[in-house]
């Protein structure tokens, strides 16, 4: 591709590079975890005896490579899989991508497991939730990141919690791919409309400062008052047809954060990609904007759905070790199967943008609870995971014990099956009648 985009037309090419022959498709798995002081249980900071820095210099003595920002550690790297870092010091791996659900899980354990032996050494634990169930200082301790400090200070203005989504969530996200246009399009739909279902199955952030909320899913609903620009619904994947030229017009719209050149970060304030693209930033005049830009301001964009040269699909709450495997389970079931992907198509089809609007905010409260056209979503979840689960049996994946991919989804069956979402077990196993929870929550719920 040429140093500079000049047009539109340099964009759409850009995500149809992107497609993939299905022999060539592959999957990813990104997890966060919270990091907390067993003493205190609060969340560590950057710095300090037990702070993220000094954790990364254990992992770097097992063969991890470091990646900094004005000498500051913020990542690291290892065959194929990156460690990286959110605002307020959440952990995260960015698995290297492979063929199998079996794979993804193995890399998942494999790197917790040397997690596990390096914060027993810190005397730290791991937590697996979607939002920090106790109170701590939020806003000090962050990592040093200018992209961080930008976000920060542009989301003080855009809505009511983009600073606590920095601050105390996590989550887990699959990276899946595309053969063509419309491929993407059908997965990309199914991913917006099955969404909901997401949240209310994976459902695990319901104690705010070690109180009971009224959100099953408060990560969810934190998300939905971060910025509206650029979260949440892509409306017209709703139309018709939904193409790479709409999602690029959409990306032309949404103001910019920043443009990162030389090793600087330079802030730009109310103007977007398509000022960019037609050389009018005034913070960069007569420039135009190249293929790391382009990457950078769609790592800017946080819609439950998202699309890269792949698919993300993101909004499951952080949870227990078997989670981290259903998620990759769940969409690869329904989407890597052609005959399964045109059957919860053909499902979701005349699903329409206000009915999942609406669906999303209820699930945030009532997690299986929740009604579709009158239908309780719990029974319609079953049929979506019975789908997931024929799509995993076509592509027959074995593992060295024979077994498919299928018993990954057996915990979201469980969930589906109870009508309990793992939040509403939660409150069950740790608030008392007087609206007070246990500190058992953290070791019941660490890796």
């Amino acid at each position: 591709m040429k140093k500079f985009l000049e047009n539109k037309n340099d964009l759409i090419k850009y995500f149809e590079k992107g497609s993939k022959q299905k022999k060539f498709w592959k999957i990813g798995t990104e997890h966060e975890k919270f990091i907390y002081d067993l003493n205190t249980l609060n969340p560590i900071d950057y710095n300090g005896r037990n702070g993220i820095k000094s954790l990364f210099k254990l992992f770097k003595k097992k063969g991890w490579k470091e990646i900094s920002e004005n000498k500051n550690p913020i990542a690291l790297k290892k065959s194929g899989s990156t460690i990286s870092l959110e605002p307020r010091c959440q952990i995260e791996l960015s698995g290297g991508t492979v063929k199998s659900v079996h794979e993804t899980c193995k890399q998942a354990k494999n790197y917790l497991d040397e997690l596990k032996k390096i914060c027993i050494k810190k005397k730290l634990g791991i937590l697996g939730l979607g939002y920090y169930p106790k109170n701590f200082k939020k806003y000090t301790g962050w990592v040093p990141k200018k992209r961080y400090t930008i976000m920060r200070k542009r989301m003080k203005s855009t809505g009511s919690h983009g600073l606590e989504m920095m601050s105390s969530t996590c989550c887990i996200q699959t990276n899946l791919d595309y053969s063509n246009e419309n491929d993407m399009f059908k997965k990309v739909r199914v991913g917006f409309a099955l969404q909901p279902f997401v949240t209310a199955l994976f459902a695990n952030s319901s104690i705010i400062n070690k109180k009971k909320s009224k959100y099953l899913s408060y990560r969810s609903y934190i998300w939905s008052k971060t910025d509206k620009n650029r979260c949440g619904i892509i409306s017209d994947v709703f139309s018709e047809k939904f193409t790479f030229e709409k999602y690029v017009n959409y990306l032309l719209k949404v103001p910019m954060y920043f443009v990162y050149r030389n090793g600087k970060y330079f802030e730009i304030n109310n103007q977007n990609f398509e000022d960019f693209l037609n050389g009018k930033l005034k913070k960069l005049p007569n420039q135009l904007p190249t293929l790391n830009d382009l990457e950078n301001h769609i790592s800017t964009i946080f819609t439950d759905v998202r699309i890269k040269q792949y698919i993300e699909m993101r909004g499951a709450d952080s949870g227990s070790w078997n989670k981290i495997c259903a998620l990759p389970a769940f969409w690869v079931g329904l989407l890597y199967s052609e005959k399964i992907l045109d059957e919860v198509f053909f499902m979701i089809k005349d699903w329409n943008l206000d009915e999942i609007y609406e669906l999303n905010k209820d699930v945030q409260k009532y997690g299986l609870r929740s009604q579709l056209r009158k239908k309780k979503i719990q029974s319609i979840c079953i049929e979506i995971l019975k789908l997931s689960k024929k799509g995993l049996n076509i592509r027959n994946y074995l593992n060295k014990k024979k077994e498919t991919e299928e018993h990954f989804l057996n915990i979201l069956f469980e969930i589906a099956n109870s009508g309990k979402t793992p939040a509403e077990e939660l409150i069950n196993n740790y608030v008392d009648k007087n609206n007070n929870c246990s500190d058992d929550i953290f070791s019941d719920n660490s890796y």
